[in-house]
């Protein structure tokens, strides 16, 4: 009787050791959860940091084929553009106005990206963690993207007004536009049809007064490619042993 007591009470002892390792186990891979969400937070933050200074420069978006902003359709639609609009120096010119107002603007969405990393409690920042290599960049595009673009959109449209870009959109539609009258004409029935056709799968023109937006959309899109690569780095980074 007494063994049967022995054994029992050593059974209930070895039990509750196992319990005290697991709840101890978990709590220890809690915690390192949390330390590492935490790093990947500060690591991101920074690499906000490093994505809008490098946007900023000179350069920053027109030298960089990831976040170059092109001509917007019907401009840039190579098949749709006459040949003397395609050797019109004014479309270079255009397209590095654009460019350039894109780099003066954008260091205003560093404080809304990181605002929003700070403010994340910990089950979501946890998410973004193990949500894949581009979790964290869709999720601030996602929640700060109409923010950062409506930051955006008052100093592009000032300087592309300020600039001429504006005027200068205008000038060279109207040129694609002749072109494309006198294209018409020339064309038989038949060509004329394929041509609605074809413009019909192409992307939706961008008016004179959509220009602003048009670059405010795109200087965006740039900016998140970039954090994406920024992100990638961070992660590959945080799977080598903390220091």
């Amino acid at each position: 009787m007494f063994g049967k007591i022995v054994v029992m009470s050593l059974s209930l002892v070895v039990c509750a050791c196992t319990s005290m390792v697991d709840d101890l186990e978990n709590r220890v891979q809690q915690k390192l959860q949390q330390m590492l969400a935490e790093k990947f937070a500060e690591r991101l933050t920074d690499g906000i940091d490093v994505v809008v200074s490098e946007l900023a420069k000179s350069g920053g978006y027109l030298n960089d084929p990831l976040v170059r902003i092109l001509l917007p359709p019907p401009l840039g639609i190579i098949a749709g553009v006459a040949s003397e609009l395609q050797k019109n120096p004014d479309a270079d010119l255009l397209q590095t106005l654009m460019n350039q107002a894109a780099e003066h603007a954008i260091p205003v969405a560093g404080p809304i990206l990181k605002n929003l990393i700070t403010h994340m409690d910990e089950p979501t920042l946890e998410g973004v963690l193990h949500a894949g290599n581009q979790g964290a960049s869709q999720y601030l595009k996602q929640h700060a993207g109409d923010m950062v673009q409506t930051a955006l959109l008052p100093a592009i449209t000032a300087e592309l007004n300020a600039n001429g870009a504006v005027e200068l959109y205008g000038k060279l539609l109207d040129i694609k536009s002749k072109a494309d009258s006198i294209t018409a004409t020339a064309n038989d029935v038949q060509q004329t049809l394929e041509t609605a056709q074809q413009l019909q799968a192409e992307p939706e023109n961008i008016a004179k007064e959509q220009l602003a937006q048009y670059v405010a959309e795109q200087a965006m899109g740039g900016m998140f490619r970039k954090i994406a690569q920024q992100e990638l780095s961070i992660r590959q980074n945080l799977q080598q042993p903390m220091l």
